[in-house]
């Protein structure tokens, strides 16, 4: 009994640790901007997301990684729209992705001289059309052809792809004023709504995400990207319960989305519903990817309450399989180990 309190424990104050590391390094890194890149030897690495405005990955677009204080390393996505750049230094660091037909996107990231060496740092990147012309005009064939734009007026449209710049170039407040002064233009943009609320999620203030995302729902009931975008605020704000219904929601309207199944099955796992949570967690990891490489923690965590030591063994080593870098690596092969000591 003493043995298996002291696994549950080890795994659960790990799966806090790593759930936390992936829900907080997106976007803006964490930690002090300001520190020198003077550690780590080159033992840390980036990996990121990329998708495409359908949801879908984006695949072969080109990444740079660069800082003040290393010659630069470039990647391309691969078929899941992932790509990982490793011997990284610590220090601030900025991602620029491009693929043709897409707006060019970027964002910047810290490693902490203080973090643990061998850690990787996270982001996801989702691209838009490119919506500008050879002249600096919208482009009236994306605006005809894509549904978040058709019946905007112009003038809103321009002011909509000001904010769009900015947040390429991280200007989050920025993106804001212009976020505002496009919906003030035209009150039932959607779209200007939710790229307000990804500006807010970039400042870190919650509320006013939520508060965005839920306006763009109100007007477009079926807009599945701020649904999730909904469930996944919810999520942050450890509002398991919530984010549990809209997580459902959003799969009622697109059954195959791993990341939702994913942070459903979290969600239910937090609220006790360890049935629930093993369903939802085994469907996302279905398809084979390794973009819900967490959902294999969890199912490693859910086995070993069933005392199901062997399966719990496997997940917990599929997920190092994936993650082969976790800040907490070590501690987890020491539990498998022990597990499959276990009859």
């Amino acid at each position: 009994m003493k043995d298996k309190l002291r696994l549950m424990f080890i795994f659960m104050s790990s799966a806090m640790l790593v759930l936390a590391l992936t829900v907080g390094t997106n976007s803006q890194g964490i930690g002090d901007r300001n520190r020198p890149a003077d550690s780590g030897d080159g033992r840390y690495s980036i990996q990121g997301k990329i998708y495409l405005p359908n949801g879908k990955p984006a695949v072969n677009a080109k990444v740079a990684i660069s800082s003040a204080d290393s010659a630069g390393s470039s990647a391309v996505s691969n078929v899941d729209g992932v790509f990982q750049v490793g011997g990284l230094r610590a220090g601030n660091y900025n991602i620029s992705v491009s693929l043709p037909g897409f707006a060019p996107d970027s964002d910047r990231l810290t490693i902490d001289r203080f973090a643990p060496v061998g850690r990787t740092f996270n982001v996801v990147f989702h691209l838009r059309l490119s919506q500008v012309g050879r002249e600096g005009e919208p482009r009236a064939e994306v605006i005809s052809v894509n549904p978040l734009l058709a019946g905007v007026p112009s003038n809103a449209v321009e002011k909509f792809q000001k904010g769009i710049d900015r947040l390429e170039k991280n200007d989050a407040k920025g993106a804001i004023i212009h976020f505002d002064e496009a919906i003030a233009a035209y009150p039932d943009f959607s779209a200007a709504y939710h790229e307000r609320g990804a500006a807010f999620l970039k400042t870190n203030d919650l509320d006013k995400a939520l508060e965005s995302f839920v306006k763009a729902i109100s007007i477009k009931a079926d807009y599945l990207a701020a649904k999730y975008s909904v469930g996944y605020t919810q999520f942050l704000k450890k509002n398991y319960e919530v984010a549990a219904a809209v997580f459902d929601d959003v799969l009622k309207q697109k059954s195959d989305f791993p990341e939702a199944q994913m942070y459903l099955g979290i969600s239910l796992y937090f609220l006790k519903n360890i049935e629930g949570a093993e369903a939802f967690l085994k469907k996302s990891i279905a398809g084979g990817s390794d973009k819900v490489a967490l959902a294999h923690r969890y199912l490693g965590g859910i086995y070993l309450q069933k005392k199901r030591t062997a399966e719990a063994a496997d997940e917990l080593q599929k997920y190092l399989e994936l993650v082969p870098k976790a800040p907490d690596a070590d501690r987890l092969k020491d539990t498998i180990a022990e597990l499959k000591k276990k009859p």
